[in-house]
C-alpha cells in the first residue's frame, strides 16, 4: 500500500481465458513467488507488518471463482538475501519480461493482463464465477436523447417505435408487411375490402402491442436486458422452424393451418392478422434495441409500472401506421387488384424468410448448426407429404394418418437435433512419434477416418461407440488412436499404404509384443461381433 511498496510477478505461462476462448491470459499452477519491491525500509530491526490486497482468479478447466481479500505480510528487517534462481526471476519481472502489477491501481498500464492463478485441479467442481461490481459516473455525447423523466421517455419511445417501421434492417418485419398488403387485396367486393383492410390493421396493431408488452414484463419484472430472449438456444430454434415453415408455405409446399401468408389461405384471417402482427415484432427485436439505447438504460431502472407504460408507447409508436389505416381504410384503395403479380409477390417474401431463416441459423451455437440444418430437412419433408396427401381433397382419415406420421417425421428430427453431445470417446490423435515409441509395448487400436466420410461416421455411431471403446479399453488396456485423414497427411496416408489399404473405413488392431508387426485389419464397414473377434486374439488385462 505504501508509496513506496512495488509489485512484480513473472510470467506465468499462457493459457485460453476461461470467459472468452479467443484470448490468451497468463496463468500460474501450483506455488509461484511474487516479488514485493521496498524502497525504503525502516531502520530498526525487527519485523515490519504490511497490508495487501489481492485480486485474482481461482480457475478449474471449467470455471473460474473471483478472489479478492486483505492478507497480513510480516517482513523481517533486515531482508534476507535472495537465491541465485529468485533474483533471476526477479530480474525478469522487473525488466518487463511479465506484466507487472503496480502497487497503486491508477498507475497501472489499461492493457496489463490480470494473473490468473490456476490452483484448483484440473476437473475440480468450483462455484460458477460472479460477476464484478463495476461502478462507474458514464457521459453521453447527446444528451438530449438520455430521458430523465417519464414524459421524455414516453415521447422517445413513441418517436423509436415509429422509426422501427422504415429501418431497412428489419427484414423480417417488412415481409409481414408484404403479406399483410397481399391479403388485403385478396378481396374483389368493395366493402368487403375495406372492412377486411380496417380489421386487419386493428389486429395486426394488437398483435404489436402484445409483443412489447411481453417484453416489458421480461424487462422490468424478470430483469431480461432487451432482446434476452434470444439468448435462449429455443427460443431461437423455434423461430428458425416457424420461420423456415412459413417460407415453405408461400412457396407452395403446403399451407398452414392459421399462420399463412398466402392470400386467402388462412381460414381465420383475425388469428392470422394477431399472429403475424406479434410473430413480426419479435423478429424485429434485436433490431429495435439501437433505437432504445437511452430510453431502455434509463427504463430498465424504473418500477414495472413505468417500464410498461415506456413499453407500452413504444408499441403503439410501432402500431400507429396500422391504426391510422384503420380509421381511413380508404387507403386500401391504392392497393391493385389481384392477379398473377400476387403469386410472384409471395415467391419473393418467401426468399425473404428464407434469408431470416439462414440469420436465425448463424445465431445458434456452431455445436448445433448442423443438427439444425437436418431438422429443418425433416421438417421440409413433412411438409411436403401433408402438402401432397394430406390438402383439401383427402379424407379425414387420411389427414389424420399423414398429419399423425408428418409430425412424427418432423418432431423426431427437432427432438434429435436438441439431444445433448455425446460423451466424447477416449481417442488418442496419432503422432507418427508417438504411434513408434507405443508399437510392441502396447496393444493398439488405430482407426483411420474422415469428416468427409459417411460409412466412418456409422461405424462411430453404432460400433465404436464411446460405451464401448471405454469397455474394451477397460478389458484389454488398448492404446486408442485416431487417424484423421479429413486434411491431407502424408504421415497417416503412408500408413494406410502400409496396411494394404488406400481407402477408409480402416481399423487396424496391433498387438502387443513380436505380432505388432502382423496388425489385424478390418476394412469398411464391420459389425461389433466382428469387432469382439478380432480383438479377441489379445490377451485381456489382468
Amino acid at each position: 500500500r505504501p508509496a513506496e511498496v512495488s509489485v512484480f510477478y513473472p510470467a506465468g505461462h499462457v493459457a485460453t481465458d476461461s470467459f472468452d476462448p479467443n484470448k490468451r491470459i497468463r496463468a500460474y499452477s501450483g506455488r509461484f513467488p511474487i516479488f514485493i519491491r521496498f524502497d525504503a525500509l525502516p531502520s530498526q530491526p525487527g519485523k515490519q507488518t504490511y497490508s495487501a490486497e489481492v485480486s485474482m482468479l481461482l480457475c478449474s478447466d471449467k470455471n473460474c471463482v473471483p478472489v479478492q481479500q486483505e492478507i497480513s505480510l510480516n517482513f523481517p528487517v533486515p531482508l534476507p538475501a535472495l537465491s541465485s534462481g529468485a533474483l533471476t526471476a526477479y530480474r525478469e519481472a522487473r525488466n518487463g519480461s511479465a506484466p507487472s502489477a503496480l502497487s497503486s491501481p491508477s498507475s497501472a498500464p489499461s492493457d496489463a493482463p490480470s494473473p490468473q492463478a490456476t490452483l484448483a485441479p484440473a476437473g475440480a467442481a468450483t462455484p460458477q464465477a460472479l460477476p464484478t461490481e463495476w461502478h462507474f459516473r458514464p457521459r453521453f455525447p447527446q444528451e438530449a436523447l438520455e430521458p430523465t423523466a417519464l414524459g421524455t421517455a414516453l415521447v422517445l419511445g413513441l418517436l423509436a417505435g415509429l422509426l422501427l417501421n422504415v429501418m431497412p434492417c428489419v427484414l423480417p418485419v417488412l415481409t409481414m408487411k408484404i403479406s399483410a398488403l397481399l391479403t388485403a387485396s385478396g378481396h374483389a367486393d368493395e366493402r368487403e375490402r375495406l372492412a377486411h383492410f380496417r380489421q386487419h390493421n386493428i389486429l395486426f396493431a394488437a398483435g404489436i402491442l402484445t409483443w412489447f408488452l411481453v417484453l416489458a414484463v421480461c424487462v422490468g419484472a424478470l430483469g431480461l436486458a432487451w432482446g434476452g430472449l434470444f439468448q435462449n438456444t429455443g427460443v431461437v430454434y423455434g423461430l428458425l422452424i416457424l420461420v423456415f415453415l412459413l417460407a415453405l408455405s408461400l412457396f407452395d409446399v403446403f399451407t398452414l393451418p392459421v399462420l399463412d401468408f398466402k392470400v386467402g389461405a388462412s381460414a381465420n384471417p383475425r388469428a392470422q392478422a394477431y399472429l403475424t402482427g406479434l410473430v413480426a415484432t419479435l423478429l424485429a427485436t434485436p433490431c429495435s434495441g439501437p433505437l432504445l439505447g437511452g430510453v431502455l438504460g434509463w427504463v430498465a431502472l424504473q418500477p414495472l409500472p413505468v417500464v410498461m407504460a415506456v413499453f407500452t408507447a413504444t408499441g403503439l409508436g410501432m402500431a400507429l401506421p396500422y391504426l391510422v389505416l384503420a380509421v381511413w381504410p380508404g387507403a386500401a384503395r391504392i392497393l391493385p387488384k389481384p392477379g398473377a403479380w400476387t403469386g410472384i409477390m409471395e415467391r419473393l417474401v418467401g426468399f425473404f424468410l428464407m434469408g431470416t431463416a439462414l440469420y436465425l441459423l448463424s445465431i445458434l451455437p456452431e455445436s448445433r448448426r448442423l443438427p439444425a440444418l437436418a431438422a429443418l430437412l425433416a421438417c421440409a419433408l413433412a411438409a411436403w407429404m401433408w402438402g401432397h396427401w394430406g390438402g383439401l381433397r383427402a379424407s379425414l382419415r387420411q389427414k389424420i394418418l399423414v398429419g399423425a406420421l408428418g409430425l412424427l417425421v418432423a418432431g423426431g428430427s427437432v427432438w434429435w437435433s436438441v439431444l445433448p453431445a455425446p460423451e466424447p470417446a477416449p481417442w488418442e490423435p496419432f503422432r507418427p512419434e508417438t504411434f513408434q515409441s507405443l508399437l510392441k509395448k502396447e496393444p493398439l487400436l488405430l482407426d483411420f477416418t474422415a469428416d468427409w466420410c459417411p460409412s466412418c461416421k456409422f461405424l462411430e455411431q453404432t460400433v465404436l461407440t464411446p460405451k464401448r471403446l471405454r469397455s474394451l479399453q477397460e478389458r484389454y488396456g488398448l492404446r486408442l488412436i485416431k487417424v484423421d485423414l479429413t486434411r491431407p497427411d502424408p504421415e497417416a496416408q503412408a500408413l494406410l499404404r502400409a496396411l494394404d489399404s488406400v481407402s477408409i473405413p480402416v481399423t487396424a488392431i496391433f498387438p502387443k509384443g513380436l505380432l505388432s508387426n502382423s496388425p489385424l485389419v478390418l476394412r469398411d464397414l464391420y459389425t461389433s461381433g466382428q469387432l469382439d473377434q478380432a480383438l479377441s486374439t489379445l490377451s485381456p488385462r489382468k
